[in-house]
């Protein structure tokens, strides 16, 4: 055996002493996301919420309590921004007109580019908040082939989006009337899920192949989903991040670490409780 060779197999037989991967220590100070928990069971202020639901189901609503009130994310973000195209429609978001510093109607390319560099030149770690109100549908122009269009390269990278001292610069929601319209993309990014609202079953069977993690599987989701259904504009709320289903906010249905958190024996995890949909509806 040559001295070279003696000389690799020391040096590997040295570096099977520890084969430990060790965390690296990072300045949290700088990520900016306020991953102190103190949002919990809500997900950082850094974020990426999904909320899916028809009209009427309370999309607004939700919206108005996340990013308005000191209760949930209100006093967290120097810069709120909302796009819709029914801002001035909805009577609704009367108090986001009055609390928002900039509405736009209409999406462009050109206009995120131009809040992507006001972001980048922001001085100090104040965060950014941006909203696509129902702005994704099948006949919206972003690009689906060919080169990446400038919301998909955001939404993969916002957790990253400073100005070279702070990152976690930007948070963003997207609501969407039908869960087709959140790209695979999006999916993958995604902090949190609101799922709120009447759907027709083959649309729930849809979200119960994308979202089995929750649930392990597929009728572990529909068990969920089912159980969050009490009361007219009850929600199920998905943390990707913290791995829990919830009925709205406050009852934990299920988690990574302890599984259902209620009898699911008597929960139909086959299909849609079209039954309790009913009776959700003529409740209301």
């Amino acid at each position: 055996m040559t001295d070279k060779k003696k000389k690799n197999e020391k040096i590997m037989d040295k570096s099977k002493e520890d084969l430990t991967v060790y965390p690296i220590n990072i300045d949290d100070d700088k990520l900016n996301n306020g991953g102190d928990g103190k949002h919990y069971p809500l997900n950082n202020p850094v974020h990426l919420h999904l909320i899916c639901g028809r009209v009427k189901s309370g999309k607004s609503l939700l919206m108005n309590n996340l990013y308005l009130s000191s209760r949930f994310y209100g006093d967290e973000y120097k810069t709120k921004i909302l796009i819709s195209t029914t801002a001035h429609n909805d009577a609704v978001n009367k108090y986001m007109l009055q609390d928002f510093d900039f509405i736009f109607t209409d999406y462009s390319d050109d206009l995120l580019e131009e809040i992507l560099d006001i972001i980048k030149n922001d001085d100090g770690d104040g965060r950014f908040l941006i909203i696509f109100d129902d702005m994704i549908c099948s006949n919206q122009s972003f690009k689906r082939t060919g080169k990446t269009d400038l919301l998909t390269q955001i939404i993969t990278t916002y957790r990253h989006i400073g100005n070279g001292e702070f990152e976690g610069k930007l948070a963003i929601c997207m609501a969407v009337q039908y869960f087709k319209h959140l790209s695979p993309i999006a999916r993958n990014n995604c902090s949190g899920y609101y799922i709120m609202g009447h759907f027709p079953e083959a649309e729930i069977k849809k979200m119960s192949e994308a979202l089995s993690i929750f649930g392990r599987d597929g009728k572990g989701f529909m068990k969920i989903f089912n159980k969050s259904r009490q009361k007219p504009y009850d929600f199920l709320y998905l943390s990707v991040e913290h791995m829990e289903a919830r009925r709205n906010h406050s009852d934990l249905l299920w988690s990574s670490d302890n599984g259902f958190n209620f009898d699911d024996s008597n929960t139909d995890g086959d299909k849609l409780d079209i039954d309790n949909d009913k009776n959700i509806e003529n409740n209301k």
